[in-house]
């Protein structure tokens, strides 16, 4: 990544909440993955991947309870939060398993908004990418290794404004194209 420092994964959590705490208008998350090896803690994971669906949506629903204090943090912040949540087919497992959590997140009040590309876009790439962006004035790139599943090994602190505006653009770019995961779960028969 360019004009970023790279961060292991303790220093990319420490920079998240020094970020977050700055935080004044707008966070935005780009995920493009579509296949991801969650912690090796992640029980819902675990469950999904054993075929036990009632365990998998009820361990879900508790690791959102844990982040209802961020929810609670936006709303009071008036923050305009999404999530941009970039996919394609033929869905992963992996994907199915995220879109549980996310309609269980966005029940919560997570906006989560996404963006269909053809089958033949790689993801990831240099034009898609995960990454998180406060106001104008941090990025976060994750960095998921080299491999075909993704499993973040730390990533990238982005300060400098031209890298920042290309983040933003793309951002932008995209949530322009996405619709609601509620119309987008609808559509694609989830």
């Amino acid at each position: 990544m360019d004009h970023g420092e790279r961060l292991d994964l303790d220093a990319f959590a420490a920079a998240f909440s020094q970020a977050w705490t700055r935080l004044e208008k707008r966070f935005l998350r780009v995920e493009c993955w579509q296949s991801y090896r969650e912690n090796v803690n992640s029980a819902s994971q675990h469950a999904y991947e054993r075929g036990e669906y009632e365990q998998t949506v009820r361990l879900l629903r508790e690791e959102a309870e844990a982040d209802r204090a961020l929810y609670e943090d936006v709303r009071s912040r008036g923050i305009d939060f999404a999530r941009i949540r970039v996919v394609r087919e033929p869905w992963t497992d992996y994907l199915r398993y995220e879109l549980l959590a996310y309609q269980i997140r966005a029940d919560m009040g997570e906006t989560i908004e996404v963006v269909q590309v053809t089958r033949d876009t790689p993801l990831p790439s240099n034009d898609y990418f995960d990454f998180l962006l406060f106001d104008r004035t941090i990025a976060l790139v994750h960095d998921y290794g080299s491999g075909p599943v993704g499993e973040q090994t730390g990533g990238w602190l982005v300060r400098d404004a031209e890298p920042l505006r290309r983040l933003e653009a793309k951002a932008l770019e995209l949530r322009s194209r996405a619709v609601s995961l509620r119309s987008f779960l609808a559509e694609a028969g989830f």
